[in-house]
C-alpha cells in the first residue's frame, strides 16, 4: 500500500498533517520531501508473480511473458514517459520549496509553478489510467503529501507573507496536492471506499480553501471534478457506525459546499435549483442523524452566507428560503448553544425580519412573520440593537401610539450597547424617525451623546454621532423649525469639548460646519435670506474657537454679505466683506460684492477700482467679469461696461478663457463705445483713436488664429460664414472710420487713419477667397495709407521718422504695382462686359504712384535709382503728363545735394514729353528748357551751347505758327549769350566770343525790339571782329 492520507484525522493545526505509517510533517522542513514520509514501514507495489492483473472496472491488463514484442515495447514507453513525469513533477515541487523560503517570495513564480505541476499530474494520470500501470503511484502519492502539508504550513506558520494573493496560493497548493494525491490512489479510487471518502474530504476542504479566497468558480470547478468521488461514496455500503459517520460526514460537507459555490451562478443563470438540490441533499435526515455538531455549523454557515448574499442582491424569496433553513438547523439540530450560534442565530433573524418587511408592501401577513422572527431574536439577545430598529419600524407601520414609539426608541438610545455595528444601526434609527418627527429624533441623539458616549470618551463614535445629529437638523424642513432654538441647541453641541474635555477632530468640526452651511445655501436659493444669514452666521462661529480654516471663514462671511444684499442692507453688506478680508485680504470675491455695493451707491470711481482690484485678486474667475459687465450693461454705465470689457480682453489675450463671451462680438461693442466716446471726451481723444485701432488689431490677431484652427479641422458652413461677416464688419468699419479720421483737424489723426488703412488692407488679406473687388480694395487702402505717409512726411520734422514714413512709401509702392499686376492678369481672363474699370482712373492713380515713388526717393537721396524711375516711367503703356515730370524736376532742383546728370535727364525727359504732345506749350517748353541750358551751363558751358542753337532752330520753326516763344525767354537767351560772349573776350578768347555774340544777335531777328539790341552788339561786335582778325593774322 501507498502512503495515504487519513482524512478522519486531518486538521489545520499549525504543523501537523497525520499520515498513515507516516512521520508528522514539520513546516521547518518544507523543502525536503523524503523527511515527511517513514520510509522504512512504506510498502510499494511489488509483482507478486510472473503475472500482474490490476481491475479496473471491467478492463484488465494482463502483462504474461508470453506478451507480443510490440506491446511489451509500448507499455516501456508509456513506463518511461511516467517516469520522466515524476522527475519533472519532482523538479518543480522541490523549485517552490526552495522559492518560499527567499527574502522576497516571488508570489507569482510559485503560482506558474503550481500550475505547471497540475498539468504535469494530470498527463501521469491519464497514462497510467489507459496503461493500467500504477507502479509509480506511490511516488507520486508521496510528492502530493508534501505538497498538502505545505498549504497548511502555509496557512498557519505565515510562511505565505506579504503577496496580496496569499489566500489563493493555499488554495493552489491545496488543489495541487489533493490533484497528486487522487493520482497517487491509482486505482483504489473506484474500489476503495474508504480512500473515496478521504478524497473527497479532501476535495472539499480545497473548495472551501477557494471559496475563503472569494474564487467560487474554483471552488465549483474542483467539487464538480469530484463526482465521482461522490459516486463511490454513495454506492457504500455501510456496515458500522464509524463508516456511517465518515461517509455521511464527507457527503454534507461537500453537498454544502457546492451548494455555496454555485451561488453566483444560481442567480446570474437562472439555474438556481442547483444549490437549491445541492443544500437539499445535504439536509436529508439519513445524513443528518450521522454527522456531528461540527458539520451542521458548516451548514448553518453556508445557509446564512448564501441567504445574506441573496438579501442584498434583492433576491429577497431566495435568501428567506435559506435563512428559513439555517434557523431550522439551529433550532433543531443544535441543543449546545454558545456566543457564536447565538450570533449567527440572531443575525439570521435579523435579516430574515428585514426581508419580510421588504415584501410586506406586497402581502400584509409578511409584517407578522418579520414581527414574529424579530420576538424570537429578541428573546435569544433582549438588548439586540438591530432587532429593536427593526421593531421600531413595525411600530411605525402599524402606526403605535407615539409616547410607547418614544419610550421604546428612547429606551433603545439609553440601553442600547454601543458597539461600531449598533453606533451605525442607533445613528440610522434616529435618521429614519427625523423623517417624521425631528425633536424626538434629537432627544433621542442628546441622550446618546450626552449620557452614553461621554462616558464610553470614544472619539471616534462621538464624532459619528455629533455629524449625525448636524445632519438630522440639517435635513429638516425651516418652516416646520424653531430657528433660534436649533440654533441654540446646535451650540450646546458645539460646547461638547468644553463640557467633557474631549477633543473633537477638526475634520468633524468642518463637517458640522459644512452642514450648516449647506443648510444656509438651501435656504438663500428659497430666498429666505434672513434665515440664510443665521445659518451662516452660526456656520461661522463653529470655526471662532479654532480659525485655522481662514477660507472658509471668509466664504461664510461674503455669503452673508451676499444675504445683505438681498436686503438692501448695503452697509451691513460692506462690514461683512470687511469682515472677509481679515481672512482672506486679497480675495477676488471680496472686490465683487464691493463692486456691486459701489454699483448699488452709483459710485462710478469706486465701482472701476474694485473692478480692477478684483481682477487682480486672488482666485479670480472669468465669470466675475462677465458678471460684472452684464450688470454695468443692466444698469446703462457706459464707462464701466467699457472698463469691465478692456478687462476681459486683456485676459484674453493672456490666454485666460472666459467662459460664455464671444470676443469679437466683445471687440464691436469695445469699437463702437469707445468710437462714440470721441465725440465727448476732448481732451484723451488720441488715446482713444489708439484703443480703437488697437482693438482692430486684436480682432485681426484673432481671426488669424480662428482660420489656422478652421484649416486644421473641418469647421461647419455656418462657422466659416460667421468668419466672413466678421470680416467684413471689421474692413468697413476700419475703413470708414480711417476717412473720417482724415477729415478731422485734430493733431495725429492722420497717422491714426493711416494705421486703419493700414489694418483694413490685413483683413483683406484674411478672406478666404480673393476676388476682384478684393483687389481694388486693396489698391485703395494701400493708395491711401501711402498718401498719408507721404503727406506727414512734408511735415515731419525729425528726419528718422520721416525716413521711416519714406521707406515705408517705398514699399507700398511695391506692393501695389504687385497688385497691379495681379489685377492685369485676372482681367484678361474675364470678360470685358463683366468687369471694365475706368481706363483714366486706373492710369490716374499709377501715374501719382510713380510721382509718389520719385518723391520718396528724391527725399531719401536715393539718386542712383531716380534713373530707373524715370525710364520706367517712360515704358509705360500710357502718356505720363508733363506735369509729372514738371514736379520731378522741382523737387531735384530744390535738393541741393542731387548730382546734375539726374537733373538734366529729369528735364531731358520733361522736354520730350512736352514736346511729344499734340499741342505743345511752348511757354512750358521754353521755361523748362531754360532750366535745361542753365543745368547744362553748369555741368559745361560749351556743351551748352547746342542747347542755344536748338533754341535758334526752334524759334525759326515757331515764326510760322501763330503761338510764339515767349519774348523774355528769347531775350533771356540773348543776353546770356552775350553774356558769355563777352566774359570769352575778357579772357582774349576771341574764337568763341564772336561765336557767343553772333548767337546772341541771331536771337535779336526774333525779337520786337531786336534790331535796336542787335544795331547796339554790332558795335561791340565789330570790335571784337578786329581783335579776332589781328589774332588769326598773327596766327599765321
Amino acid at each position: 500500500m501507498s502512503n495515504k492520507l487519513d482524512v478522519d484525522n486531518i486538521n489545520d493545526s499549525p504543523f501537523c498533517l497525520n499520515i498513515n505509517n507516516s512521520k508528522v510533517f514539520n513546516a521547518q522542513n518544507l523543502v525536503t520531501r523524503t523527511t515527511n514520509v517513514d520510509t522504512t514501514q512504506n510498502t510499494k507495489r511489488t509483482l507478486e508473480s510472473p503475472t500482474l492483473t490490476i481491475n479496473s472496472g471491467e478492463f484488465a491488463l494482463s502483462l504474461q511473458s508470453n506478451d507480443s514484442p510490440d506491446k511489451q515495447t509500448n507499455l516501456q514507453a508509456i513506463i518511461s514517459r511516467l517516469r520522466k513525469l515524476i522527475e519533472v513533477i519532482s523538479a518543480l515541487v522541490k523549485d517552490i520549496h526552495e522559492k518560499l523560503y527567499k527574502e522576497l517570495l516571488d508570489a507569482r513564480s510559485i503560482l506558474n509553478s503550481l500550475n505547471e505541476i497540475q498539468r504535469n499530474v494530470e498527463k501521469f494520470s491519464n497514462l497510467q489510467r489507459t496503461a493500467l500501470y500504477f507502479e509509480l503511484a506511490d511516488e507520486i502519492d508521496e510528492l502530493g503529501v508534501g505538497i498538502w502539508n505545505t498549504s497548511i504550513a502555509l496557512k498557519t506558520s505565515g510562511v505565505a507573507r506579504g503577496p496580496d494573493n496569499s489566500d489563493e496560493m493555499i488554495a493552489l497548493f491545496r488543489q495541487v496536492g489533493f490533484v497528486m494525491l487522487q493520482a497517487g490512489a491509482g486505482a483504489s479510487v473506484n474500489t476503495e471506499i474508504k480512500t473515496a471518502v478521504k478524497l473527497l474530504s479532501l476535495a472539499n476542504k480545497v473548495g472551501k480553501a477557494w471559496l475563503d479566497c472569494g474564487r467560487s468558480d474554483k471552488a465549483d470547478e474542483i467539487l464538480r471534478s469530484a463526482n465521482t468521488l461522490e459516486d463511490t461514496v454513495l454506492s457504500w455500503q455501510e456496515k458500522s457506525a464509524k463508516e456511517l459517520q465518515s461517509r455521511s460526514t464527507a457527503l454534507v460537507v461537500y453537498y454544502a459546499y457546492r451548494a455555496e459555490a454555485v451561488r453566483f451562478k444560481a442567480w446570474k443563470l437562472t439555474n438556481s435549483h442547483v444549490a437549491n438540490l445541492m443544500i437539499q441533499h445535504a439536509t436529508e435526515k439519513e445524513y443528518l442523524d450521522h454527522i456531528t455538531i461540527k458539520e451542521i455549523d458548516i451548514l448553518c454557515q453556508v445557509c446564512f452566507t448564501v441567504g445574506y448574499q441573496a438579501s442584498r442582491e434583492g433576491k429577497v424569496n431566495e435568501a428567506i428560503k435559506w435563512l428559513r433553513k439555517c434557523h431550522e438547523l439551529i433550532s433543531d439540530r443544535i441543543s449546545q448553544i454558545n456566543p457564536e450560534r447565538i450570533k449567527i442565530l440572531t443575525s439570521t433573524l435579523n435579516i430574515l425580519a428585514t426581508c419580510y418587511l421588504k415584501i410586506a408592501v406586497h402581502d400584509e401577513s409578511n409584517l407578522d412573520l418579520g414581527e414574529n422572527a424579530i420576538n424570537a431574536c429578541l428573546e435569544e439577545d433582549p438588548g439586540n440593537v438591530l432587532a429593536i430598529s427593526l421593531k421600531l419600524k413595525i411600530m411605525k407601520q402599524r402606526n403605535f401610539d407615539p409616547v410607547t414609539f418614544e419610550e421604546v426608541y428612547i429606551q433603545l438610545m439609553r440601553t442600547g450597547q454601543v458597539t461600531k455595528e449598533n453606533l451605525k444601526v442607533l445613528l440610522n434609527v434616529a435618521h429614519t424617525i427625523s423623517e417624521f418627527d425631528v425633536m424626538m429624533a434629537l432627544r433621542g441623539m442628546d441622550i446618546l451623546i450626552e449620557e452614553k458616549l461621554s462616558d464610553i470618551r470614544k472619539i471616534e463614535f462621538i464624532e459619528k454621532a455629533i455629524v449625525a445629529k448636524f445632519h438630522i437638523l440639517g435635513n429638516c424642513e425651516s418652516e416646520n423649525l424653531d430657528l433660534n432654538g436649533t440654533i441654540r441647541n446646535i451650540e450646546v453641541t458645539l460646547g461638547f469639548e468644553q463640557r467633557y474635555g474631549i477633543v473633537i477632530g477638526q475634520k468633524t468640526k468642518a463637517a458640522c460646519q459644512l452642514i450648516l452651511w449647506k443648510k444656509g445655501d438651501q435656504n438663500y436659493a428659497n430666498r429666505q435670506y434672513d434665515r440664510a444669514k443665521k445659518w451662516y452666521a452660526v456656520a461661522y462661529k463653529s470655526l471662532a474657537v479654532n480659525q485655522a480654516d481662514g477660507r472658509n471663514a471668509a466664504i461664510l462671511q461674503r455669503k452673508i454679505a451676499l444675504c445683505h444684499l438681498e436686503d438692501h442692507a448695503l452697509a451691513d453688506a460692506t462690514e461683512a466683506v470687511r469682515q472677509a478680508q481679515l481672512h482672506e485680504k486679497n480675495s477676488a470675491a471680496n472686490f465683487y460684492i464691493l463692486f456691486h455695493v459701489a454699483m448699488e451707491k452709483r459710485q462710478i470711481a469706486q465701482a472701476i477700482q474694485h473692478l480692477h482690484e478684483m481682477c487682480k485678486g486672488d482666485e479670480f474667475h472669468g465669470n466675475m467679469l462677465t458678471m460684472a459687465a452684464h450688470e454695468a450693461y443692466q444698469k446703462g454705465n457706459k464707462a464701466v461696461l467699457v472698463e469691465a470689457l478692456k478687462e476681459i480682453l486683456e485676459k484674453h489675450e493672456k490666454g485666460e478663457d472666459i467662459a460664455n463671451v464671444d470676443i469679437f462680438v466683445l471687440l464691436r461693442c469695445l469699437i463702437r463705445m469707445t468710437y462714440n466716446s470721441l465725440s465727448s471726451d476732448e481732451m484723451e481723444k488720441a488715446s482713444l483713436k489708439d484703443y480703437i485701432c488697437g482693438y482692430f488689431e486684436i480682432a485681426l490677431n484673432l481671426i488669424k488664429t480662428t482660420e489656422n484652427d478652421q484649416n486644421k479641422i473641418d469647421d461647419s458652413i455656418q462657422q466659416k460664414r460667421a468668419l466672413l461677416k466678421d470680416l467684413e464688419w471689421y474692413f468697413k468699419t476700419a475703413w470708414n472710420m480711417g476717412l473720417e479720421f482724415c477729415q478731422q483737424s485734430e493733431e495725429g489723426s492722420e497717422m491714426f487713419s493711416i494705421r486703419l488703412f493700414d489694418i483694413a488692407y490685413k483683413f483683406l488679406n484674411e478672406y478666404p477667397e480673393e476676388t476682384l473687388e478684393h483687389i481694388n480694395r486693396k489698391r485703395l487702402c494701400i493708395f491711401t495709407s501711402m498718401c498719408g505717409r507721404l503727406f506727414l512726411s512734408r511735415q515731419q520734422k525729425s528726419i528718422s521718422q520721416k525716413k521711416d514714413l519714406l521707406q515705408q512709401v517705398i514699399a507700398s509702392v511695391d506692393q501695389y504695382k504687385k497688385l497691379k499686376k495681379t489685377l492685369g492678369k485676372r482681367k484678361r481672363s474675364t470678360l470685358d462686359d463683366d468687369i471694365q474699370e475706368n481706363k483714366s482712373s486706373a492710369q490716374s492713380d499709377m501715374i501719382l504712384i510713380i510721382l509718389f515713388e520719385f518723391e520718396a526717393k528724391v527725399k531719401l537721396g536715393l539718386w542712383n535709382e531716380l534713373l530707373t524711375a524715370l525710364d520706367a516711367a517712360e515704358a509705360y503703356d500710357f502718356d505720363v503728363p508733363p506735369r509729372i515730370f514738371e514736379r520731378m524736376a522741382e523737387l531735384l532742383i530744390s535738393e541741393n545735394e542731387c548730382p546734375s546728370t539726374v537733373i538734366f535727364s529729369t528735364l531731358q525727359v520733361l522736354l520730350d514729353s512736352i514736346t511729344k504732345r499734340k499741342q505743345v506749350d511752348i511757354e512750358q517748353f521754353s521755361r523748362w528748357f531754360r532750366m535745361l541750358i542753365i543745368t547744362s551751363m553748369v555741368k559745361d558751358r560749351h556743351a551748352s551751347a547746342q542747347y542755344f542753337d536748338q533754341a535758334l532752330d526752334i524759334l525759326s520753326q515757331e515764326c510760322s505758327k501763330q503761338k510764339k516763344y515767349p519774348e523774355e525767354e528769347i531775350q533771356w537767351l540773348m543776353v546770356n549769350a552775350w553774356n558769355y560772349g563777352i566774359d570769352y573776350y575778357s579772357v582774349n578768347d576771341f574764337v568763341n566770343a564772336k561765336k557767343w555774340c553772333e548767337t546772341a544777335m541771331a536771337f535779336c531777328r526774333f525779337m520786337e525790339n531786336g534790331l535796336l539790341y542787335e544795331e547796339e552788339m554790332r558795335k561791340s561786335y565789330n570790335e571784337i571782329i578786329k581783335n579776332y582778325d589781328s589774332n588769326l593774322i598773327n596766327e599765321i
